[in-house]
């Protein structure tokens, strides 16, 4: 006890609300975050553009950078696609390989992703690896050839690409060792 906190009770009292209301600001700012991300206008960056109206679909090539919040999408091409409001449902990038990035609302650090082809499913906010997938967070890894990535619940789902039982990779995890409060 500190001498402030002995012969100022109503100190100590106001500082255990504004600790309790800085840490509640810290818990509630993380989930934000990703709800951000959704809401910031989607930039574009490539060689070249081919848009189609009428299918509502645009092909981007040549190093083409896709960019919202805090994440990131990269390729050789990426193919977006609208739904009938106008409104993206899909990016498609494929690359050697094409990435993906993102910080997460957990605040765990930044997830990384690679693979053949990405696809981004930005209503279902999900992120599909096919072919040499990796994703990376924190240390966590998984690899395979079809990784699925649910964002807002934060699950993996990876395994063979469908017709490829009994051949393809197999999928490899590593799980890295939680610091529990000082144990070693």
């Amino acid at each position: 006890m500190t001498a402030a906190s002995s012969c100022c009770p109503r100190y100590e009292a106001d500082m255990r609300s504004i600790n309790s209301l800085l840490l509640a600001a810290c818990l509630l700012a993380s989930p934000i975050a990703l709800a951000v991300d959704t809401q910031q206008p989607i930039n574009i960056q490539a060689d070249s553009a081919t848009l189609d109206d009428a299918r509502n679909n645009a092909v981007y090539r040549g190093d083409v950078i896709v960019t919202q919040g805090s994440m990131r999408l990269t390729g050789n091409q990426v193919t977006l696609t609208m739904n009938a409001d106008g409104d993206i449902n899909k990016l498609v990038s494929t690359g050697s390989p094409a990435t993906w990035r993102q910080d997460p609302a957990s605040g765990r650090g930044q997830i990384n992703a690679r693979a053949q082809t990405i696809e981004y499913h930005a209503e279902a906010q999900r992120v599909v690896l096919i072919e040499r997938g990796h994703l990376d967070q924190a240390g966590d890894t998984f690899s395979g050839d079809l990784i699925t990535y649910d964002i807002n619940r934060r699950v993996v789902d990876a395994g063979r690409r469908e017709g490829e039982a009994g051949s393809g990779q197999r999928i490899e995890i590593t799980i890295q060792p939680r610091n529990r409060g000082g144990d070693n």
